[in-house]
């Protein structure tokens, strides 16, 4: 019996001051993504979401979560509070024999984000996408079932709501 093998990932959805989302056409999936990938060794999930994103689309980005309690407070040398994800997927990640890709899963970690200036221009990485776009909700919603996966289109149209 094979063992799947798992990768961690991190993802990050970019929603911009006017409550457009960003995502790229995905060149190998074909679907619109946010940006992301695999996390490198030693890298924390959150640099990772950073990362990619500055690699795929040009951007810098804070990384927004959730207000909890700091459970090192008062005790830095024992360590610190990671941003909270939105959400923590086991994704099923098809066999690729043109990259030679045994079938495998992602453990996704997933995060909301804004661009530190929203003056920064937009960058392509062109080995990953074909091309970046803003997204309002009622673009995002409009899109055909075969351009976007449904938990892609469901986080997406949360974050627009969430700034």
């Amino acid at each position: 019996m094979s063992t799947m093998h798992r990768h961690f990932t991190a993802t990050a959805f970019v929603v911009d001051d006017r409550g457009r989302t960003l995502l790229l056409w995905h060149k190998r999936l074909q679907r619109w993504m946010p940006p992301g990938g695999h996390c490198d060794p030693d890298e924390t999930p959150e640099e990772t979401a950073r990362r990619e994103c500055l690699e795929e689309t040009g951007l810098d980005v804070e990384i927004v979560g959730d207000v909890q309690d700091d459970l090192f407070a008062g005790t830095p040398e024992e360590g610190r509070m990671l941003t909270k994800p939105i959400a923590m997927l086991l994704e099923n990640i098809p066999e690729s024999r043109e990259r030679n890709e045994p079938a495998h899963q992602h453990m996704d970690f997933l995060f909301r984000a804004r661009p530190i200036d929203s003056r920064q221009p937009l960058t392509l990485a062109e080995d990953e996408g074909r091309e970046l776009k803003w997204f309002t909700p009622e673009e995002i919603a409009a899109l055909p079932e075969d351009q976007i996966f449904a938990n892609v289109r469901r986080y997406a149209l949360a974050m627009c709501g969430r700034r």
